[in-house]
């Protein structure tokens, strides 16, 4: 058996390219203010450049999903540079994985008492699947987009558990 990755790159709401947008704006428009009156201007100028460098280039988020001999793992790639492990799933405690809606997982969907975790990138025509598993705190949900080799790898052993 061989480790299975997969990462997705989160893609930047309409309202995060906005806010960079007009950080950006607000950020010339200071620059010309600061050159007649470097007084007044010049620090609102330095602030509104920070403020737009953190929004339009620190602001990267991917999501790992990691599939190794029973156990799933989901992690939170910062920037490509700090990694947060999110959960750690033994393939023995999951419910269930099949494409979102299906009616499998309908249930723990539609449950307002069941938590649910949105790993996944925001693109309107990706494949997500639904992830539904027993923790320490109960039934947890977790919506994810999975390739194709990732569910083979989870199927090879665990059949039940998977529908696509």
């Amino acid at each position: 058996m061989h480790e299975k990755l997969v990462i997705i790159a989160k893609q930047k709401t309409a309202g995060m390219k906005v806010m960079v947008i007009v950080s950006f704006l607000l950020t010339c428009f200071c620059l010309i203010l600061s050159m007649f009156n470097p007084i007044a201007f010049l620090a609102p100028t330095v602030v509104l450049a920070i403020l737009w460098f953190f929004l339009s280039f620190r602001s990267n988020v991917e999501f790992e999903y990691t599939y190794y001999d029973g156990e799933i793992r989901f992690a939170k790639i910062s920037n490509k540079s700090r990694r947060r492990n999110l959960a750690k799933i033994l393939m023995d405690d999951v419910l269930g994985i099949a494409p979102k809606g299906d009616k499998s997982v309908y249930k723990y969907e539609n449950d307002a008492g069941v938590p649910c975790k949105k790993l996944i990138s925001g693109i309107s025509d990706a494949k997500v699947y639904t992830l539904v598993c027993k923790s320490e705190r109960g039934i947890v949900r977790y919506e994810f987009e999975p390739d194709e080799e990732m569910l083979d790898e989870i199927t090879v052993k665990y059949p039940r558990s998977v529908i696509k």
